[in-house]
């Protein structure tokens, strides 16, 4: 409630003021109901919020809105909207008692009848009546109303005291039998789980004694247990492997394959096996490795054999050794109907050239073997050669060797040789009766009086420089077309002439030779220098670079091929005879021809 002197807003019980003392009238609760009414009906039809005018301190007038004004008009609405509420549920539940229908509420007894349904409503509705009178006031910010009761009255208006009382026990239906309430817990529902859950802990037990539980043992014992040591090496220098097996100190441990037994010392039974026993006695072996098993058993102390685990391993079986001499690649061109084929092997090999069994002439020569090829113009000619040595598996060479197809057949002889020491060499040659020949190569001699009749020719032929020369010759016949038949022979005079013609590579022949460079080479010049082996760059053929200084000045690098029959070894000290080749880089190129030891310094 609003003092009306200071305007400061009290409990509605106060009799006075809180602040200043005003006494509360009673009348002015009406009054304010009233207000309150009218600002609710103003403010459903739309008014302002209650404003007052205010007076600043130069005498202005302000129209403001006061909150707490409207807070009050607020409750007053609210409070005038509980007291219509009320009425209307007293209104409510008066015409349900009159009607019959038990009223509903916290507060309502009722007694339950056996023989008839709300028998007497009118007394139902006394008693409604004795017990608002019986409830005490409320004290709500000032206002005080009956308690309140919730009860069910139904809309059937023209419901009266005869519809009632026509209703009797005999017209009631009976209510259902109770049926009994079924228990969430008890026997008969638990037992089902519990035989369920006994059942799945029993599969979890087996399952963890039986399967997971050894092999969690059997996985430790396996982690736990050490392994055989397996590692390569050599024996009786040939491949090997040495195995170490695991097994209590002193036992006896027998390997099956070996038919042999070993004696366990240092916590091992340490044995060696060479590679090519397993492989020595297979024919045709050409598989690059093999797996190999061993089967060791452990004596125990009663004399009984037991197996342990097996060891396994895997070793390479390497390829019999071929060296190609001549040719030194595996394919190539020739003239003539023959070529000599030569290559090394080792002692007690098996040699098969083309099928035919060359084995008996391995150990007369020291495992040299020299075959010649008979070589027909019919392009591609294969020479194949198999070999198997002792302890090795079978290698296989193919040598493919090309001669041109001919029209007009055109041979030299089988005889001839591929190297010179003089600077000619008589060259005998078969040909087509009738044929002419041309030789296209510097020769002279030429002797063509047997050509008509059986075809046979010769001439010599003039090597013009040191190293590979090509004798070439040409045959013709009417309607035929010609051949041309080429053929290298290498030309190297003897020491005593080739190293009188030497020039020495010192600080004047060096430079003279990169100053006149295309000169040297077109004659053939010949140079010796002595000095270290500086660096090799490849050794098929040999190349390196050698100082020609020998350590005195400064140095003086040159390339060299090695033609000679000593191999040259990297920081060794050689006196070289050489040929001018070329340039590389910007140092000269020479080909060597005789090596010697060098000098004393």
């Amino acid at each position: 409630m609003k003092c009306p002197a200071c305007g400061y807003w009290n409990r509605a019980t106060f009799p006075k003021c809180f602040r200043c003392g005003e006494p509360l009238h009673q009348e002015q609760k009406a009054a304010r109901i009233q207000r309150a009414k009218e600002l609710t009906d103003a403010a459903s039809i739309g008014q302002d919020d209650p404003t007052v005018i205010r007076v600043d301190e130069f005498g202005n007038e302000a129209v403001h809105t006061d909150k707490l004004d409207k807070l009050a008009q607020e409750m007053l609405s609210l409070h005038e909207r509980k007291r219509q509420g009320e009425i209307k549920q007293r209104q409510l539940r008066s015409r349900g008692a009159s009607r019959g229908f038990a009223p509903s509420g916290s507060q309502v007894a009722a007694t339950a009848r056996r023989n008839r349904f709300f028998a007497d409503p009118q007394r139902e509705r006394r008693r409604q009546e004795q017990l608002l009178g019986d409830q005490h006031p409320v004290d709500y910010d000032g206002y005080t109303e009956q308690p309140t009761y919730y009860a069910i009255a139904g809309d059937d208006i023209n419901y009266t005291q005869q519809r009632a009382s026509a209703i009797s026990g005999s017209n009631l239906a009976l209510p259902l039998p109770k049926t009994k309430r079924k228990r969430i817990i008890g026997r008969v529902r638990v037992l089902p789980y519990l035989v369920a859950f006994l059942m799945l802990a029993a599969s979890a037990f087996a399952l963890y004694n039986f399967v997971i539980s050894p092999w969690l043992d059997k996985r430790s014992e396996q982690t736990v247990m050490p392994q055989a040591i397996i590692s390569a090496s050599i024996l009786d220098e040939m491949a090997a492997h040495t195995i170490s097996i695991p097994a209590p100190e002193g036992a006896q441990i027998y390997i099956k394959e070996l038919r042999k037994s070993y004696i366990v010392t240092g916590g091992y039974a340490t044995f060696q096996v060479a590679d090519y026993i397993w492989y020595e006695l297979i024919e045709n072996l050409t598989e690059p490795s093999m797996e190999i098993e061993l089967t060791p058993y452990i004596r125990t102390s009663s004399g009984e054999q037991k197996q342990m685990d097996v060891v396994k391993y895997t070793i390479d079986i390497p390829l019999s050794p071929i060296t190609l001499i001549n040719p030194d690649v595996t394919r190539l061109e020739v003239s003539t109907p023959v070529y000599n084929i030569r290559f090394h092997v080792m002692q007690n090999s098996k040699v098969y050239i083309n099928g035919e069994d060359f084995s008996s002439f391995v150990n007369t020569q020291n495992g040299l073997i020299s075959y010649n090829a008979s070589i027909q113009p019919i392009g591609n000619n294969l020479i194949n050669i198999t070999v198997r040595s002792q302890y090795y598996r079978e290698n296989s060479i193919d040598i493919t060797i090309f001669r041109a197809i001919q029209d007009i057949p055109l041979d030299l002889a089988s005889t001839l040789d591929d190297e010179s020491s003089s600077d000619r060499m008589t060259i005998h040659a078969t040909t087509r009766a009738g044929a002419s020949i041309t030789v296209l190569s510097p020769h002279e001699k030429l002797d063509i009086s047997q050509l008509g009749s059986t075809g046979v020719f010769s001439f010599n032929a003039i090597f013009s420089k040191i190293g590979m020369n090509t004798v070439e010759i040409r045959a013709d016949f009417p309607d035929k077309n010609p051949t041309i038949v080429k053929y290298d022979i290498y030309y190297l005079p003897d020491p005593d002439i080739y190293t009188k013609k030497a020039w020495a590579l010192d600080s004047w022949g060096y430079p003279d030779l990169l100053a006149n460079m295309n000169t040297r080479i077109a004659n053939t010049q010949i140079y010796t220098f002595t000095g270290p082996v500086k660096e090799i760059i490849s050794t098929r053929p040999q190349l390196v670079i050698l100082d020609a200084s020998d350590g005195s000045g400064s140095e003086r690098l040159v390339m060299l091929e090695n033609q000679t029959k000593t191999t040259w070894v990297l920081g060794e000290r050689y006196r070289i005879y050489a040929d001018a080749y070329g340039i590389y880089g910007n140092i000269p190129r020479l080909i060597a021809r005789y090596t010697y030891a060098p000098k004393a310094k």
